[in-house]
């Protein structure tokens, strides 16, 4: 059993949920019956909300087969290959990896340790940023295509979706992850600080600081030149 997310990496609040994941031999039954899909054997993840002394906890039940399987689709093999089945990962296995670098063991640590390893040593880290770049640029192709048919509010809005993708792609490269959580996006950003994007640059792009009602391409093609220069250097 191991818990994450804002509390244990310590960004949270009085309302942050704490996350717990416990990891089962055989699949979880319980009398809630809540469940998510995994695309996985079995292909549902049971989970529960419950409330301790005041605070949600969030609790997923894993089978360590579940677990096994997640770890097998990011394989430096399945990356490499074009049919690999890291492109089959869904929302929830994606949040797993995500969560496993700065998770806290309930236990002696021994477990989670091992899987931390494998997970170093796997291509997690170039499938996150893949994922977020290919999201990136299909937004930035949305934004040309709206330009071009004078659709300006459309085209604000598809330049924001693909800086925000853009700047995963970054982060995820720096090894700060949580591109499910747009919400902490300024604070890996805080830690990344690169120089590829200085959180400065980043923050006046995210406020919109300079963005002008009266032209707003040029704020669009500003941010888009930004978005594109993330893509062509960010190493996968």
């Amino acid at each position: 059993m191991f818990a994450s997310g804002s509390l244990i990496r310590g960004w949270g609040n009085p309302t942050s949920d704490l996350d717990v994941h416990v990891v089962t031999r055989d699949p979880w039954t319980s009398g809630i019956d809540e469940t998510n899909h995994v695309a996985l054997e079995p292909n549902t993840l049971q989970y529960e909300q419950i409330f301790v002394d005041g605070r949600r906890w969030d609790i997923e039940y894993w089978t360590a087969g579940q677990v096994e399987q997640v770890l097998s689709k990011i394989t430096n093999e399945q990356f490499g290959d074009d049919q690999g089945t890291w492109r089959t990962l869904s929302y929830h296995e994606i949040a797993l990896l995500e969560r496993l670098p700065y998770a806290a063991a309930a236990d002696s640590g021994t477990w989670l340790e091992s899987i931390r390893t494998r997970l170093a040593d796997s291509a997690h880290r170039s499938v996150l940023i893949v994922n977020s770049l290919k999201q990136a640029d299909g937004y930035t192709e949305d934004t040309a295509g709206q330009i071009a048919r004078g659709d300006l509010y459309s085209a604000v809005i598809a330049s924001r979706n693909a800086f925000n993708h853009a700047v995963d792609a970054l982060t995820a490269s720096q090894g700060q992850f949580g591109s499910l959580w747009p919400k902490w996006r300024a604070r890996r950003m805080q830690i990344v600080d690169a120089a590829l994007l200085p959180f400065d640059e980043y923050w006046a792009i995210e406020t919109m600081r300079s963005f002008d009602p009266e032209n707003p391409q040029k704020w669009i093609e500003q941010t888009v030149g930004v978005c594109q220069r993330i893509s062509m250097e960010v190493s996968v």
